[in-house]
């Protein structure tokens, strides 16, 4: 406890000691950095771009189950141009479906430990440079938290 005491001490005089020196310069840290009066800024920006949930809707006035329609998949390959993606959907098990602007649907497959269900609330990317999505590179991020990366991409097709 002494010792704690004496340390406290000593900085409140060697506090008042470098006040009494420095303490009549409006500028007492350029005085420390010898008077230099450069600057630098660094200027950053990110851009997110969110896919907003799109729940399936009955129709107004019909009450009974519409059948889902099957769909058969095709490769598409490993990247996405994210000006075309509109919004998103869990898919069944680790999959999250994308809706293009031209409508189509497109399944992509989530990494180990992704589960669709937590994309619930919708989905968003960080912009890459390229504005692409793509396997294996980008991470989707989920409202909730999670991060996943894409296995693959698959474009639905009904059959």
């Amino acid at each position: 406890m002494r010792i704690f005491l004496i340390v406290i001490a000593g900085l409140a005089v060697a506090s008042s000691v470098a006040y009494g020196a420095y303490g009549q310069s409006s500028n007492a840290l350029l005085d420390l950095l010898g008077s230099t009066k450069e600057f630098q800024a660094r200027v950053e920006q990110r851009v997110i771009i969110r896919f907003p949930n799109q729940p399936v809707l009955a129709a107004p006035g019909r009450t009974e189950k519409r059948k889902e329609p099957i769909y058969s998949e095709e490769k598409i390959g490993k990247c996405l141009l994210m000006d075309r993606l509109v919004a998103s959907r869990p898919g069944p098990k680790n999959s999250l479906e994308l809706v293009t602007r031209e409508r189509q649907l497109i399944r992509a497959y989530l990494g180990d430990g992704c589960l669709a269900r937590e994309f619930y609330a919708g989905a968003y990317v960080e912009r890459s440079k390229d504005g692409k999505l793509c396997v294996d590179r980008d991470l989707v991020h989920a409202r909730t938290g999670a991060k996943c990366e894409i296995d693959k991409f698959r474009l639905l097709v009904p059959e």
